[in-house]
């Protein structure tokens, strides 16, 4: 990506948000866009829902544009998150690294820090992460609890500067420290 031209406004496809700086080094920055960026597509995507239902078609396809943009702006970010935290993960190899250091994950541990990775600060209920991370709803939440225990276990020996964390009546999260 050309630093030279990350300015507020056009970026050839992509419009950057007031206050949006690409290359920030802030690790709390990139978190927050990522938030913000899940909360427009978010709506972006209930709106394009209802023009759908109500058949408008030229707002359809504007919505589609605008949707396809935030998404953009979100995958840049949620990758900024990651190479500020200096982290990286292979699904497919089951490998987190972080300063150096390889971690093997089991497939199910890989999938759930995969899930929650991509959705920073957002909870989920132990039902909607069994099925929405695995998509194995005949998992129990006991055994949900066994690999966020273990993966809790990796993420704190490590030093990754992240932390899943659950609050009452909000679920499971990760949050990404400073």
């Amino acid at each position: 990506m050309a630093r030279a031209n990350l300015s507020s406004g056009p970026l050839g496809d992509l419009y950057l948000l007031p206050g949006e700086i690409p290359e920030t080094r802030d690790l709390e920055d990139a978190r927050q866009w990522v938030s913000i960026y899940r909360e427009l597509v978010t709506f972006s995507e209930r709106t394009l829902s209802r023009l759908r239902n109500d058949g408008g078609d030229a707002d359809e396809r504007v919505m589609e544009t605008h949707l396809r943009r935030l998404q953009s702006r979100l995958d840049f970010w949620e990758r900024r998150l990651w190479d500020l935290a200096g982290l990286d993960l292979d699904v497919r190899r089951r490998v987190l690294t972080y300063a150096g250091q390889r971690l093997t994950l089991t497939r199910r541990e890989a999938e759930l820090l995969a899930f929650l990775a991509r959705r920073p600060g957002q909870f989920y209920s132990a039902s909607q992460l069994v099925s929405l991370a695995w998509a194995s709803p005949e998992l129990s939440p006991e055994q949900l609890r066994t690999y966020v225990v273990r993966l809790r276990r990796h993420l704190a020996t490590s030093g990754v500067p992240a932390r899943l964390v659950s609050e009452p009546r909000r679920g499971y999260g990760l949050v990404f420290t400073a």
